[in-house]
Parts: C-alpha cells; structure tokens; sequence
C-alpha cells in the first residue's frame, strides 16, 4: 500500500489538472486573410483546391456554414473580432490608422486578466500599438510582419505551445494567406513567394457561376465596378474568362499554402499532448471575390467577399456537426471564447456566444438575422475626372433573404431570394411581389439600429 502511494497521488494529481482543463481551456485562435466560407474542399470538394488540415479540424467539430464578416475588409474586420464591437462602434470601417477606442478591451487583455498566458504571432492589422502590451494584452508576439511571412509563423507558435506552464494558454496564429490574391491580380510580386506560372486556362477552375453582374443591380454596386476596373488596386478592366480562371487557381493554391501552415501548428498542438483540453477555432477577417460578378478582392456584400468560413473544435466537448446558423464573426468570437472558458461576458457586448450552438446545433432559439456594414472606400476614385464619394452600406441576412441598402443613387435597395438564388444574380427589389419581404427586411434594419445604436444605419436607410 505505502509503495502505491506515490501512484495514487500522482493519479489525483492528474485527475485535478484534467478537471481544471475542463474548466478552464486552452483557446487556440486561427485566421487567414481573405478567405472565402466556400474555399475547403471540404465544402466544394477537391476538384480545384485541397485543405485536408482545415478539413480534419472542420470534421472534428462544428462548421458554422453561414459566418459573416462584420465588415468585409481588414482593419473594421480585426478590430471588430478582438474587441466584440461593431465596426459602427469601434469607428473603423475602413483600413484607417485611426486608434482603437480606448474604452475596449483587446482580446488579449481580457484573457490576460483572467490568468492565461497569451501570444500572438503573425499579422497584426489591429489598431492599437504592438508595443502597448498593456492594452492589447499578449505576452508574446512576433512576425508581425504584414504580409508574406506566414512561413515564419508556426516555429514561434510551436514554441510557445510546447513552453511549460502552469495557466491555461491563449495563441492566436494570424496567417496573411490567401491575401496575397491582391498582389497577383496586380501582376505584382507575391509577398509569400512564387506559386509557379499559371496553367493554360483550360487546366484552371471555371470561372465562377455568378462572373456577370447581377439583373437588376444597384446603382451603388455599378458604379464601385466601374471604378474597381480603373484603380490600380484593382486593375481588372481587361480581363476574360481566361485571366479569370488563372486568378481563381492562383487564389485556390494560395489557400493550400496557408493550409499547409496551420497543419504545422495543429500537428504541433497534437504532439504537446493538449489536443483535447483547447478550444480552436478558425475564421477569416472576409473573403475575395476573384471574379463574382466581376470583382476583385473585398469590400462588397456579395457572399464571396462577405462570408468566411468558421469552425469551431474541442475534442470530447463538441460533436462534429454543421450549420446553418446565423454567425457575425466581429461580435460573436470573443463571446464565444470567454463563455468556454469561464469568464463574464460583457454587458456591453452585442454579440452571442456559439457555445449553445456548438453543443446542440439544432437549438430553436437562435436569432433570426445578422447586419454588417461597409465603407466602399476602395472604390472611391475619380471616374473621367469626376471624384466618386465612398458608398455606405448595411446588409440584413436573415435565414432565407440578403437586404441590402447603400446611400448612393437612385437605385440603392438590394433584395436576394438566397434559398432560390444562391449566386446572388438577381436583385428583385423592385418586383412588386417581393414587396412584404422587403418592407420586412426595412424594419428589421430598422430594429437592429435602435437596439445597438447605429445612427448610420438610419441615415443609409432613409437617404434611399
């Protein structure tokens, strides 16, 4: 019995470590830069793009098939996801230098505060000083780099999984990847390094179902095309289906690239022996359109650019499943985290927590509708000597229609039957039978900017 006791101790030792695990997760924070919610070949198949490591971690959990960016492009986007504001809120709806209030707490800080050891590797993009370690709250960080350095990310991150410790761990990988889309439809150098030359067209992906834009489209959207096609940005004035289909496999092997990376940290989390007491859960900033309606990059409503894939794993706590639930990743991620592990969620936050979800994807009481809005800033260039305004936005998505409302033109409301037409190639605003489903997409706007606040909204809204 004496010669046991050593045994029995260790055992109870263990047995209490994997009880506070239980309590209090690891939380591994995964994203990529640009990456459309359809581009895994575990949801199109691997005919045009292979993410095997994306696809173990989506079947090892819950895969959130309608998650959308709180605004579809970079600095609104980040800040938003590491703060649980808005973008209204927060004041950044575009890539801006402007400051993070000082008033919101950075993911890192509220981790931080409740006794996890944080890190943070790879694109930064939020707007508080890398060096302001007491606001964002990361105890370590590095390549932070903006873009093409996604190789140097998993070394950092393996190291700090494998460090020993005795708290519970926040690591958050920011990969660039697939970004780097922006540089290839310039015919610029890409920062994360050569793919190889493209194939001949007829060996690359066809080109996208929706490639022409819609019928019936708003005036808002026309004129962002045309503008789109003239700014060195986006200098996709002379492209075919050809140079489309070329973009398309550029954009997909990029993807497999970023895909490759976040194996490395995956395989890594497996081998530290802590696989089964972290939380990972992945997700974009936005998507790319890369030829949708004749778009390149972010920015616009449209799925491509405005949805992002979102997977959520725990072993042993959360079954495999998907759903159609309705997901703002801005405001719903840092809930999300803080419920898992314990912590009090702020009053003031607006979002949900997916944990419910995740643990029973059938749940009845869900909401009915999510809004996210834009600042088209990047099409914001002069058009035969005529300066043209960025166009504001907010889009209502509720389980079975788009809304969408800009503040320029004549024509600025957008309604889509997302169940009969999923491509989004037909704007049916104006059909007088669609009346009721329009007015009921008005007041859900409506509904949503006085319970959050967001004046804009109104201002969009009644400008139409």
């Amino acid at each position: 019995m004496i010669k046991s006791l050593p045994l029995i101790i260790c055992g109870l030792l263990l047995s209490a470590y994997s009880l506070s695990a239980a309590g209090r997760p690891n939380i591994l924070f995964i994203m990529t830069d640009q990456h459309f919610g359809d581009a895994m070949s575990g949801v199109m198949g691997d005919e045009f793009v292979k993410t095997p490591n994306l696809d173990a971690l989506a079947e090892s959990g819950i895969r959130f098939d309608r998650a959308y960016a709180p605004n579809p492009i970079c600095v609104p986007a980040r800040n938003s996801i590491f703060s649980g504001y808005y973008p209204f809120e927060t004041g950044l709806q575009s890539n801006t230098n402007k400051p993070l209030p000082e008033r919101m707490v950075c993911m890192g800080k509220h981790f931080k505060d409740a006794g996890y050891d944080t890190g943070y590797f790879g694109k930064w993009h939020l707007n508080i000083k890398t060096s302001n370690a007491s606001r964002h709250g990361f105890d370590q960080t590095g390549v932070l780099k903006g873009n093409g350095a996604d190789h140097l990310i998993p070394e950092p991150a393996i190291e700090f999984l494998n460090q020993s410790r005795e708290k519970p761990f926040l690591l958050v990988t920011s990969f660039t990847g697939p970004h780097d889309i922006c540089q290839m439809v310039r015919g610029q150098e890409i920062p994360g390094g050569p793919i190889g030359a493209f194939p001949d067209p007829k060996d690359c992906p066809p080109v996208p179902i929706n490639l022409a834009p819609p019928i019936d489209e708003t005036d808002s959207m026309a004129l962002m095309r045309k503008s789109y096609q003239v700014t060195e940005m986006t200098p996709i004035a002379n492209f075919d289906e050809d140079k489309w289909r070329q973009m398309r496999w550029g954009y997909y092997q990029l993807i497999e690239r970023s895909d490759q990376e976040i194996g490395k940290v995956l395989s890594a989390l497996k081998a530290s022996g802590h696989e089964r007491d972290t939380l990972v859960i992945f997700t974009a900033d936005h998507g790319d359109c890369t030829g949708a309606h004749q778009f390149a990059q972010k920015t616009v409503f449209y799925d491509e650019s405005a949805r992002v894939p979102f997977i959520l794993s725990f072993p042993g706590k959360v079954a495999p499943a998907s759903t159609r639930k309705l997901v703002n990743v801005g405001i719903d991620t840092l809930p999300t985290m803080m419920d898992f592990a314990g912590l009090q969620i702020p009053s003031q936050f607006k979002g949900r927590s997916l944990k419910p979800v995740s643990e029973n994807p059938s749940l009845a009481n869900w909401r009915d509708y999510v809004v996210i809005s834009n600042h088209m800033v990047q099409g914001a260039v002069p058009i035969g000597g005529t300066a043209v305004p960025e166009s504001r936005g907010r889009m209502v998505r509720t389980d079975n229609y788009k809304y969408a409302v800009y503040d320029l033109g004549e024509h600025r409301e957008s309604l889509v039957d997302m169940e009969k037409d999923p491509h989004e190639m037909r704007n049916v605003a104006r059909n007088p039978e669609q009346i009721n489903a329009l007015d009921a997409h008005r007041s859900i706007l409506r509904k949503y900017a006085a319970e959050t606040g967001d004046t804009e909204a109104i201002e969009i809204l009644e400008g139409r």
